[in-house]
């Protein structure tokens, strides 16, 4: 399975619709792997990538005092529990791609549509 990047899928905030990109790649990119050592290597940089990009958010979201931080953070603190856990399934070779990358579709589709969408919306008005 692929992941595809739509148009539709942009905020509107140049810096974050490119980080968004980028994960759709990186996502592919691991999901593409063909033996143990390529999940893993794409695993860490998945994983390295998308705290760099959560941090990214959080930071804006601190600066201008967004009102929803604290669930968007929560949201953001379960795909990285997930992602530990999808961690562990690769040094157990138990992982199951197809779960994993309908997870992973459905999960940036849904977080970039409503929470990401939200706040590029309150990042507008600010």
């Amino acid at each position: 399975m692929t992941l595809l990047w739509q148009d539709s899928y942009k905020i509107g905030d140049a810096d974050i619709d490119a980080q968004h990109q980028k994960l759709f790649d990186l996502v592919n990119t691991f999901l593409a792997a063909t033996d143990k050592a390529g999940l893993t290597l794409g695993a860490m940089r998945l994983f390295k990538y998308t705290r760099e990009h959560f941090a990214h958010e959080e930071s804006l979201m601190r600066k201008l005092k967004y009102p929803a931080i604290k669930a968007h953070v929560a949201q953001h603190n379960a795909l990285l529990s997930r992602l530990n856990a999808v961690a562990d399934s690769i040094y157990k070779d138990t992982l199951d791609r197809a779960d994993l990358a309908s997870f992973l579709s459905d999960w940036l589709v849904q977080h970039i549509g409503n929470c990401d969408t939200k706040l590029a919306a309150y990042i507008k008005l600010q």
